[in-house]
Formats: structure tokens, C-alpha cells, sequence
């Protein structure tokens, strides 16, 4: 297997393949998508979002579970 390093941005969901790297093109290729930057919040999914900002302390909390099925 080759491997071919460059840094693209992507847009709409399509990363660009440099021109220096052509030989590249129309050929099947194995994509890993690495970062160096933090995700920002804003850019998060608004369930993840909520999930994130949402803390609970169960400290202690005893959980029943004929207590729970009670109907």
C-alpha cells in the first residue's frame, strides 16, 4: 500500500487532492481524517451540545429496581 500526506480543506464533504499529487486521481484510495484543532462547541451536533452542558452528581443515588417496575 502507498501513502500520500497533504493538508486540504473540505467543502461540502469533498477534500481536494493537491495537483502535485494528480496521479492520485480517479483511483480508489483509504481516507483517515486527522485534526489538529479542537472541535468547537458551535460546531457540534445540538444533541451533543445538550449532553455536554448537562451534569448530574449521582453521588449516592441508590438505584431500585422493584421500585422502578412499581406500577
Amino acid at each position: 500500500m502507498q501513502a500520500v500526506e497533504f493538508e486540504s480543506k473540505s467543502y461540502n464533504g469533498i477534500i481536494e487532492i493537491p495537483i502535485i499529487h494528480k496521479d492520485w486521481y480517479d483511483r480508489p484510495v483509504k481516507v483517515i481524517l486527522l485534526t489538529d484543532t479542537k472541535l468547537k462547541d458551535t460546531d457540534k451536533p445540538e444533541l451533543i451540545r445538550f449532553f455536554d452542558r448537562f451534569n448530574a452528581d449521582l453521588t449516592g443515588y441508590q438505584f431500585n429496581r422493584d421500585e422502578a417496575n412499581e406500577r
